[in-house]
């Protein structure tokens, strides 16, 4: 619109637009089931959120780990070995960075799990640790574990050590700016606000777009129907979950063996946030951040997944009775197959024995969105695989456009298809507008009197 084209339709599987940014209304604000942190100050949307004054404060990726209060109720945990643990772990993010930036070949060939891994047994073999304090240490990486899996939307057992250099915000490392409690609907309300309601077609999922080679136009299938108009371009925008899974259905022809090499090799995996509501907080009004803390030998013999998933509860502060737990890797599948009575049984459970208070109440309310459930969606955001990177395959090659006659028709846009800041809302911006510059240049250059422009 801004380059005076708007011969255009959206069309939107969902019955709302930002996909997986999701804003869902809770009292006066809105819960971020989505995106809620802006990575870096040199991009549009700090500007926007500066602009509308949403911005709260620069916060540490790590605070949640480094303003946590460690609850373990009865169990023999001593806080001299939380702290040792802490220590070791502190020089780990700047240790794998310095790798990830001046040795490439360790880079690409290890995960994040396998060189902490490393690293953790020389941990182990430097002191003459108890069986009891090595089991506290097992506990206590399971919070260091899911940091990263909470930051890179990835199982670590995948995850690319590699991915430390390929993304940069080109801001402060480790910090992010958090948005006030409407964030990224106020993002999101902005963005779309010039554009006529005319444009969008909600609850229309395109299943296959034709490419006729003859004439260079596209018909398009959705919802089970083909559409009536052709169209000149055509801009997908799907998440990197639902090419994987139907890419072979979308495309007439299919897509090449570069980008499906592509789709097949780079990650997409979970991170979400189950939010839980009490009648009245059961924990101090000074904490930031609870990390249960249950120990195999100490709390029972063995844990259950949920146990080991539910790593990190971070305190809403404009919502105090509300909990925010995070879940990511096989965590974020675990709580999306649960009920909602299991989760609020689970959770009360582990409160109250992490708290040592049988009195802590099931949770009033529980409230996700399942995204690994959603067939529009299939999971959060893409991340560097150790495969990838060992293919040398980089974020960017999603952003290929199909052409004809050397001219793009089919192009994508998209989170992962930035180049350095996949994962990201940023980067989803920045991609949409890369392609729609893509689209309107090629239609200058060709004198294209008929423009026709379809954005999925």
């Amino acid at each position: 619109m801004e380059l005076g084209v708007d011969d255009f339709v959206i069309y939107e599987g969902l019955d709302r637009i930002g996909g997986r940014i999701h804003a869902v209304p809770y009292k006066d604000g809105f819960l971020q089931m989505g995106a809620q942190f802006i990575n870096g100050a040199q991009n549009p949307l700090y500007k926007i959120a500066h602009r509308l004054g949403i911005l709260a404060d620069a916060v540490s990726d790590t605070a949640h780990v480094d303003y946590a209060f460690y609850a373990y109720g009865n169990q023999q945990v001593k806080q001299a070995d939380i702290k040792l643990f802490l220590d070791f772990t502190s020089k780990l993010d700047s240790k794998y960075r310095a790798i990830a930036e001046n040795d490439e070949i360790t880079a690409r060939r290890y995960t994040l799990k396998e060189i902490f891994t490393l690293d953790y047994m020389d941990f182990l073999k430097t002191h003459n640790f108890t069986t009891k304090q090595k089991n506290v240490f097992d506990s206590l990486a399971r919070s260091f574990r899911s940091y990263w899996e909470f930051e890179w939307a990835a199982d670590w057992s995948t995850l690319s050590l590699h991915v430390l250099k390929e993304w940069n915000d080109y801001g402060t490392v480790c910090e992010s700016f958090a948005t006030d409690k409407i964030g990224f609907k106020a993002i999101l309300d902005d963005i779309a606000e010039p554009i006529s309601k005319s444009h969008f077609q909600f609850n229309t999922r395109i299943d296959n777009i034709q490419l006729n080679s003859t004439t260079g136009r596209m018909k398009l299938t959705a919802n089970g129907q083909t559409l009536p108009s052709e169209f000149d371009y055509v801009i997908v925008t799907s998440s990197l979950g639902v090419l994987k899974k139907y890419h072979h259905l979308m495309f007439s022809p299919p897509l090449s063996r570069q980008k499906i090499e592509a789709i097949e090799k780079i990650g997409f995996g979970g991170s979400c946030k189950v939010f839980f509501e009490w009648d009245k907080p059961f924990w101090s009004n000074k904490t930031y951040s609870i990390a249960p803390l249950p120990v195999r030998g100490m709390i029972r013999d063995e844990l259950d997944m949920f146990e080991e998933e539910t790593t990190t509860l971070q305190v809403v502060d404009w919502a105090p009775n509300v909990l925010s737990a995070w879940y990511a890797g096989r965590g974020h599948q675990l709580v999306d197959n649960m009920s909602e009575g299991e989760l609020k049984f689970k959770i009360a459970k582990l409160m109250r024995e992490m708290y040592n208070n049988e009195d802590i109440p099931l949770p009033k309310k529980v409230i996700r969105t399942q995204l690994t459930k959603n067939e529009l969606l299939l999971g959060s955001y893409s991340y560097m695989t150790q495969v990838q990177a060992l293919s040398r395959i980089s974020h960017s090659q999603l952003s290929m456009p199909v052409k004809l006659d050397g001219r793009p028709k089919i192009l994508f846009a998209g989170e992962a298809t930035h180049h350095r800041l996949f994962q990201t809302a940023v980067g989803a911006f920045l991609s949409g507008r890369r392609e729609a510059d893509r689209v309107v240049n090629d239609w200058s250059k060709h004198n294209v009197t008929s423009f026709k422009k379809c954005i999925q």
